[in-house]
């Protein structure tokens, strides 16, 4: 696996990493960014498989958060406010009454730290950022590498002096498609999880689910008939899915598109996902490539809900320092 540095204006710094498949993955320090994933059909022919901006200067923005790092907490904090072992830490609140990714502390619009580190003999690209303004100012890394076998690994570090509160995760968004103008409604998404969880109208969860009727997803189910479901869930996340899927043992996610035969499969130690289908995108988005409009791609963002903090879900989202997840993304082609 080699990997290549390009260094722009403004601090900007790219990275690339190809593996000897002809696998390429482009990274970006704005944000410790995921700007190009490049996989083969099945008839050998690559292409990105990602959504990206039109520019690297839009990733300072970047308001649907294309391939961005999202720390130190993704998703939706109830109320904007947690709890670290008694003590309670306000967030602003940025979506109604709530916390959406953080508020003003998230860190996914930011320049990170880079570098490239060897571990165990393998390469990889690392990006670092303190986190300040928040409990014990976390340090969070995230470290990305490019096996032969096609996969793409993101392993989540986080240091701290005393007990904090992280959920990361990683907002890439996936369109498998060939065509640059097709949405993922073509797509079909298989998982073993047998438990979501329910949202309120302001997108809070409020109870753990069995996964039944459209989300049940064991068999292959195409994303056009949950675009055109009339399952109440669906219809509260603007049409598509949203929501945390919970998993338990070797519990798996996959989205397979059977035109170019591309399909990709998450396999993490997080405890559960959001599955998001791109509910909200829309044709003003500054798109690089395809066509911007809603259910251009869908998001796999492995993680652990901060939903914790007000539900049983069996896990927490306080750490003491000592932190270490992965997420790896798995490419192959169907015949």
């Amino acid at each position: 696996m080699k990997i290549t540095e390009k260094k722009h204006q403004d601090g900007i710094v790219e990275y690339l990493m190809e593996n000897s498949t002809g696998m390429k993955v482009e990274l970006l320090n704005i944000g410790a960014s995921i700007t190009g994933i490049h996989v083969p059909d099945r008839n050998g022919d690559f292409s990105n498989v990602v959504l990206r901006n039109d520019s690297l200067e839009e990733y300072r923005g970047n308001l649907h958060l294309l391939g961005a790092t999202i720390a130190p907490i993704a998703g939706r904090v109830r109320g904007a406010e947690i709890e670290v072992e008694g003590q309670k830490y306000r967030f602003d609140s940025n979506d109604g009454n709530h916390t959406l990714h953080s508020g003003e502390v998230g860190v996914q619009n930011k320049v990170w730290k880079s570098t490239v580190v060897e571990e165990a003999g393998v390469e990889k690209v690392k990006f670092t950022i303190s986190v300040d303004d928040y409990p014990w100012h976390p340090e969070i890394s995230i470290l990305y590498s490019l096996g032969e076998d096609d996969a793409l690994k993101l392993e989540y570090e986080v240091g701290s002096e005393g007990p904090t509160a992280v959920a990361p995760t990683n907002h890439v968004y996936f369109n498998l498609n060939g065509d640059p103008a097709r949405t993922i409604g073509n797509h079909f998404v298989k998982s073993s999880a047998s438990r979501y969880l329910k949202m309120d109208e302001e997108l809070i969860p409020v109870s753990v689910e069995p996964c039944e009727g459209m989300f049940d997803l064991g068999a292959d189910r195409r994303l056009q008939e949950v675009f055109e479901s009339e399952d109440p869930q669906l219809k509260l996340a603007n049409g598509g899915f949203d929501h945390y899927f919970l998993y338990e043992g070797k519990d798996h996610f996959e989205v397979y598109e059977p035109e170019s035969g591309r399909k990709v499969t998450l396999e993490t130690d997080f405890p559960g996902l959001v599955f998001y289908t791109g509910n909200n995108l829309d044709d003003g988005l500054p798109l690089a490539d395809r066509k911007p409009q809603k259910y251009m791609g869908f998001c796999m963002e492995a993680q652990a809900s901060p939903a914790a903090v007000h539900l049983d879900l069996g896990f927490g989202i306080e750490t003491s320092g000592d932190y270490r997840r992965e997420t790896v993304f798995r490419f192959s082609v169907e015949d």
